[in-house]
C-alpha cells in the first residue's frame, strides 16, 4: 500500500493567509506613498513664486511702516520743555 502525503488544511490556511497579509501591506504602502507624494506637491505647489514676491513686497513695506512708526514715536517722546539731547520715554512721564 502506497503513502501519499497530501497538504493539510492548515497548511492552505498559513499561505493564504500570508497571500492576503501581503495584500494588505501592499496596498497600505501605496496609499501610505500616495498620501505623502500628495502631500508634498501640496507643499511645494502652495507658495507660487509671484506670491513669494508678494509676500516678500509685503514684508518691506511692513517694515517700512514699522520704522516710520518708530520714529515718529520717538519724536513724540521727547518732551516739548526739554533740553535737546534729553528724551523722556512714556513710562518715566507716567510715574512722575
Amino acid at each position: 500500500m502506497q503513502r501519499r502525503y497530501f497538504p493539510s488544511i492548515l497548511l492552505y490556511g498559513l499561505g493564504l493567509a500570508l497571500a492576503l497579509s501581503l495584500v494588505y501591506n501592499g496596498v497600505l504602502l501605496y496609499e501610505q506613498n500616495h498620501l505623502r507624494n500628495a502631500y508634498e506637491y501640496g507643499l511645494t505647489n502652495s507658495i507660487h513664486p509671484l506670491d513669494r514676491v508678494d509676500w516678500q513686497q509685503q514684508l518691506l513695506e511692513c517694515k517700512r511702516a514699522n520704522q516710520q512708526k518708530d520714529s515718529l514715536i520717538r519724536q513724540l517722546e521727547q518732551a516739548p520743555n526739554a533740553p535737546p539731547n534729553k528724551v523722556t520715554t512714556f513710562r518715566h512721564a507716567l510715574s512722575k
